[in-house]
C-alpha cells in the first residue's frame, strides 16, 4: 500500500520532514509513519486517507526550532536574549526536496562556527537564526551563497537582517524585513548577499509618486540612456564606490576605458559623479529610470 501510495504522490511522499507542519502524518497497521505534502491533498483524498491510516501528529521540530518558531509568532518564553542574534532571510528561486532540505540544514551547520537555527517558512523562504559569536570577523557570507547554490543546483537570495538583544521585538522586526526585502527584491541588482544599505535607495524609490520619480530621473538627460555602455559603466562605478579599478575589472574593460566614460559623463551632464552627494543623486536616478522600465 505504502509504494502504491509513494508511486501516486511522487515526491510530496516522505517518511521524514524537515518541514514537518508541511505534511498530514499517517500511520499503516505494522505502525510505519509516513507524511503527505499537505498540498497535494484534496479533501477527498484525505478524507480516503483517515479511512485506511491512522492520522498522525506532526513530528515535533527540535527543541531550538520549537523556540524560535514560537519567538517568530510573537510568543517568546524569555524577553531577553544571552546573546545577540540576527535573521539571516533565504529566498529560494526553486523549492528544495525534502532530502535536498535535510541536506540544505547540514551544510548551514557546517559553514557557521556556532549554533543556527534553520526554519523553512514555506517551499521558498525560510530563515536562519544566528547567534552573534566572539570572532572578529563576520563569515564571508559571498561564499557561504556559492556553497549552498553550488550543492543544491539552485539560486537564492541571502539578506542579513539587523542584530537584536531582545525576543520581545523580534517577530515585529522578523516580519519587517522579510516584506521590505520582497518589496524591493525585483528591483534589486543581482549580488551575492543584500544587506540594509542596499535596499535603502529602493525603499526610498518606493514610497515616491510619478512625479518625484520623474523629477528625479531627469536627472540625467534622456539622450544619454542611448549609450547603455555609458550608462552601465557609471552605474558600476558607482556600485564600486567609485573605485576605478574595481569597476573597471567588473566591466572587463580596461581602466582608462572607464576614465574616459565617466570623464565623458562629466563633460555631458555637468554633474561630478566622482563626489560623494553628486554620486547619490546620480545612482538614485539610475534606479528611478530602471525602475520605470520595468
Amino acid at each position: 500500500m505504502l509504494s502504491k501510495l509513494k508511486d501516486y504522490y511522487g515526491d510530496h511522499f516522505t517518511i521524514s520532514s524537515s518541514r514537518p507542519e508541511h505534511y498530514y502524518w499517517f500511520a499503516d497497521q505494522e505502525g510505519k509513519r509516513f507524511g503527505i505534502a499537505k498540498s497535494a491533498v484534496t479533501s477527498d483524498e484525505l478524507c480516503l486517507l483517515n479511512s485506511l491510516f491512522s492520522q498522525e501528529a506532526e513530528v515535533p521540530l527540535s527543541q531550538q526550532q520549537i523556540f524560535w518558531k514560537n519567538v517568530l509568532e510573537g510568543n517568546p518564553s524569555e524577553k531577553e536574549a544571552g546573546t545577540s542574534f540576527r535573521f539571516i532571510h533565504f529566498f529560494l528561486k526553486s523549492p528544495l526536496s525534502d532530502q535536498e532540505a535535510e541536506a540544505f540544514m547540514e551544510a548551514v551547520s557546517g559553514i557557521f562556527p556556532s549554533e543556527v537555527t534553520v526554519l523553512f517558512i514555506n517551499a521558498h523562504y525560510g530563515v536562519l537564526i544566528e547567534p552573534k559569536t566572539d570572532e572578529a570577523k563576520e563569515l564571508p557570507y559571498d561564499q557561504v551563497k556559492s556553497v549552498l547554490t553550488g550543492d543544491f543546483y539552485t539560486d537564492l537570495d541571502l539578506f542579513l537582517g539587523m542584530w537584536l538583544q531582545d525576543y520581545e521585538p523580534a517577530a515585529e522586526q522578523f516580519k519587517l524585513e522579510r516584506e521590505l526585502f520582497s518589496s524591493v527584491r525585483p528591483f534589486l541588482p543581482p549580488q551575492e548577499v543584500y544587506s540594509r544599505e542596499d535596499l535603502v535607495p529602493y525603499l526610498l524609490l518606493t514610497q515616491m509618486d510619478k512625479p518625484a520619480h520623474h523629477y528625479i530621473s531627469q536627472l540625467i538627460p534622456d539622450e544619454l540612456f542611448d549609450d547603455r555602455d555609458l550608462i552601465q559603466s557609471i552605474k558600476v562605478f558607482l556600485e564600486c564606490n567609485m573605485n576605478l579599478s574595481m569597476a573597471a575589472k567588473k566591466l572587463y574593460i580596461h581602466r582608462n576605458s572607464l576614465q574616459y566614460r565617466v570623464d565623458k559623463f562629466i563633460e555631458r551632464t555637468g554633474i561630478d559623479v566622482k563626489q560623494f552627494k553628486p554620486a547619490v543623486a546620480v545612482y538614485h536616478a539610475l534606479i528611478s529610470r530602471e525602475r520605470a522600465n520595468r
